[in-house]
């Protein structure tokens, strides 16, 4: 006899809650500090386009942070203010592991435009096709994102050859570095001071803090999300969910989404308190040791 029990699968999300849970995805929150870096990014830009000084900026933030997202709305700005001809000039590279100058230039190769690598694809050739391509463009701006792949995994003398190769074309075509990556591009200042000097600029997006401008974030959720109501965020749970995202705001989306679904699932139109204990389970998983911030002490006084 078969004892085995076939498990049924989890119902499937209704349309309703999976409309909530990308509304909170698509939701741009630009508090203070995002602000600052992003016009001080645009001024920078901006700057150089008039008076062709090498120049550049390094984003430094925790995974989560927003620096991908803080690239994207520079090269969407300079798309909207540099015109149609001049829209594809924003050049973006996105690095990955075990970066060296050979994969540099061959994903610039790439993002100019060429539609394959030469035949013979040594550094040589293809530092000949970057410098026709960007001679021909004259680029706005090179964003580059996971920049600190650059220091990590790398011996010095490869990342010192890498900034060196960025420097080169500073240099010679004149347009500005915007790189982000996580705090070990603070080895760039060890690796390459030269380099550094050029890209002097430097911010940092840290967590936030339990205050104001944790509360601006929330709010900048409540106003924004509408297919269901997040008032609550806001108030009672603001502390609580600060203790479950560690002011992170890739963890703060997540959990918003879980809650949000989880509210719109039921039908419901405004996010309680239970929503965000089953939210945090689906964004954290359950373990003998994690603590769910929003289970409430027996006897303590409930909120909605």
């Amino acid at each position: 006899m078969n004892n085995v029990i076939e498990n049924e699968a989890p119902p499937l999300r209704s349309p309703a809650a999976l409309r909530a849970g990308n509304q909170v995805l698509k939701v741009v929150v630009e508090h203070t500090e995002f602000r600052r870096v992003l016009e001080s990014c645009i001024r920078l830009i901006d700057d150089m386009r008039h008076m062709k000084v090498p120049s550049g900026i390094l984003i430094q933030a925790e995974a989560g942070m927003g620096k991908s997202l803080l690239l994207q709305m520079i090269k969407s700005h300079l798309a909207r203010t540099a015109g149609m001809s001049r829209a594809d000039s924003v050049l973006e590279i996105r690095l990955d592991s075990a970066v060296d100058t050979h994969k540099l230039s061959a994903a610039a190769t790439l993002v100019l435009g060429y539609p394959a690598l030469p035949s013979r694809p040594n550094l040589e050739n293809m530092n000949f096709m970057v410098d026709r391509g960007m001679e021909r463009i004259r680029p706005l701006a090179l964003l580059l994102d996971e920049m600190q792949h650059i220091c990590e995994g790398n011996r010095d003398i490869t990342a010192r050859a890498v900034t060196d190769w960025l420097k080169v074309r500073m240099d010679r075509f004149s347009f500005p570095i915007i790189g982000a990556g996580t705090l070990a591009l603070d080895r760039l200042n060890t690796i390459n001071p030269q380099f550094v000097s050029r890209a002097s600029a430097s911010f940092v997006l840290k967590p936030f803090e339990f205050g104001d401008a944790w509360r601006q974030l929330l709010g900048g959720f409540d106003q924004q999300v509408t297919e269901v109501s997040l008032h609550i965020i806001n108030g009672a749970l603001a502390k609580p969910i600060h203790t479950a995202t560690k002011g992170n705001l890739r963890s703060l989306k997540k959990l918003l989404m879980y809650a949000c679904m989880q509210a719109a699932e039921r039908g419901a139109t405004l996010v309680s308190r239970d929503d965000f204990i089953e939210a945090f389970q689906e964004a954290n998983g359950t373990t003998p040791d994690r603590v769910n911030p929003f289970v409430q002490p027996v006897g303590a006084r409930q909120s909605s």
